[in-house]
């Protein structure tokens, strides 16, 4: 059977309490004339207000400069605000995928997928024990049923630290994600660099999977994703793309600009998370359209 190579531009970005209600706003216009204070007015929540739109500017920019396909977030304040993204900073050219489950904070992992590129995408949320929701796309059979799973572990807070919390969460994972045909990717909150991986990712990390970044080459001291600026500044990679053996990468980086100083220059930017950009190709059995396959069909002598 012959086969074609299809191939996916993917992001996963945590873009840190990303909220975006608003009311009675049709057009990135009418966002834009607002002042800040009527723009803040219109989300009453006192825990997760609406995200300065200079940072969500930059995070559309980021999203349409890389012409990305499949784009898997974390810290969504919701469907509402999802929605309210892609109409007014993408130009509706995605497809938003998010379910308000599994989070006491209100943020949870969603997804976009561009429209028109996989027409057979379905997404569900997944059951089980997690801090935040998980993701599961799958992208229908255009494209061999390749599933995508958007993540956020549970975080190093916490009396042990999130340790037990987290230990059930990979081992949740771990016995679900198909081995073949299969990206899982989203904010990790530890490290799974071989070498260096923190004990509670080993389950997942026995699985046939491999970090975008490892399989390019890019060097550990370069795998960067998150800044944080404590007692002293501590930059770790704690999001991740992993794709399982069957898939090919063929490029992978951070997208990352000016390293920050401090702590008010970090602020200054979309998220303290970096996004992680990936194109992944694999083979797909190619089904010929009807009309090739009448054709072979006469020529066979079936007159």
């Amino acid at each position: 059977m012959p086969f074609v190579k299809l191939s996916v531009r993917v992001a996963s970005f945590n873009a840190e309490n990303f909220s975006l209600l608003l009311q009675g706003i049709s057009t990135r216009r009418q966002l834009d004339a607002l002042s800040d204070a009527d723009y803040q007015a219109m989300n009453t929540s006192i825990y997760n207000p609406n995200k300065e739109r200079r940072k969500i500017q930059g995070i559309a920019k980021m999203i349409l400069g890389a012409r990305l396909e499949v784009v898997g977030l974390c810290e969504v304040g919701g469907c509402e605000t999802l929605e309210a993204f892609n109409r007014l900073y993408l130009g509706s050219r995605f497809d938003t995928f998010l379910f308000e489950e599994n989070s006491r904070r209100g943020i949870y992992v969603g997804a976009l997928v561009r429209k028109g590129r996989f027409p057979g995408a379905t997404a569900s949320n997944v059951p089980g024990a997690f801090a935040r929701n998980v993701l599961r796309l799958n992208l229908g059979a255009s494209a061999g049923h390749l599933q995508v799973f958007v993540v956020h572990l549970k975080s190093q807070l916490g009396s042990d630290w999130g340790l037990e919390h987290r230990l059930k969460e990979v081992a949740w994972l771990s016995s679900m994600v198909p081995t073949t045909r299969c990206i899982v990717m989203g904010d990790f909150n530890g490290i799974l660099i071989p070498g260096q991986a923190q004990f509670e990712y080993q389950a997942f990390l026995r699985l046939p999977f491999r970090d975008v970044l490892e399989a390019v080459g890019v060097p550990v001291e370069q795998r960067r994703t998150h800044y944080h600026f404590g007692r002293e500044p501590h930059f770790t990679q704690l999001d991740y793309i992993f794709v399982s053996n069957d898939l090919a990468v063929t490029k992978a980086h951070v997208l990352e600009g000016p390293i920050p100083l401090n702590r008010e220059q970090r602020n200054f930017l979309p998220s303290d998370h970096l996004m992680i950009q990936a194109t992944v190709a694999w083979d797909v059995a190619s089904v010929p359209s009807l009309f090739t396959r009448a054709w072979r069909w006469l020529r066979a002598g079936h007159r």
